[in-house]
């Protein structure tokens, strides 16, 4: 059950900062491309770490993985408005923390999802059924981050959601 909590308030975030960041981009610089670009930065590197990370995760361990990919999309996500109001925030150092945390965010997502067969013998509970709740509680909690980030960058602005999204990845202990 922590795991799927963990994992829930994991994509929920993600789905928060892939909205907020764009939006953000959107709300400093009034650029829709520039907005595209970061987006890009983002998910681009998610590609190279997904496909390489099998071996990394095992030589490290898969909670190891999880906990220190947390850790850097966190803090990739936290530097964004802490740059921008310490007034040093360029644009290329947006795209290179998006880079860092798309490239970072990928073996985290595929550790947790390899702990889940240990989790599921150790809960006694069949495999199909804790993969059923692990997709199923991720799905869930993609759609209801993505509403509540929309609604909190109406309400508080994307800079200070951001800020906000960067304090759930300390909440996603397992």
């Amino acid at each position: 059950m922590a795991v799927l909590a963990a994992n829930a308030i994991s994509v929920a975030g993600d789905s928060v900062t892939q909205l907020g960041v764009p939006w953000y981009v959107l709300e400093s610089t009034g650029s829709a491309a520039r907005a595209g670009v970061v987006a890009f930065c983002a998910l681009a590197p998610v590609v190279v770490s997904a496909w390489a990370s099998g071996p990394f995760i095992d030589r490290a361990g898969r909670r190891r993985v999880s906990i220190l990919s947390d850790l850097a999309c966190g803090s990739s996500v936290a530097a964004i408005p802490l740059l921008e109001i310490g007034g040093v925030l360029h644009f290329w150092m947006l795209c290179a923390l998006m880079a860092l945390a798309g490239l970072a965010g990928a073996p985290g997502v595929t550790a947790r999802g390899v702990l889940l067969p240990a989790l599921a013998e150790r809960a006694g509970m069949p495999l199909v059924r804790a993969a059923s709740l692990y997709d199923g509680a991720a799905r869930c909690a993609s759609m209801v981050g993505a509403a509540l980030g929309g609604v909190l960058i109406t309400a508080m602005g994307a800079g200070h959601v951001l800020l906000v999204d960067a304090a759930t990845f300390g909440g996603r202990r397992r």
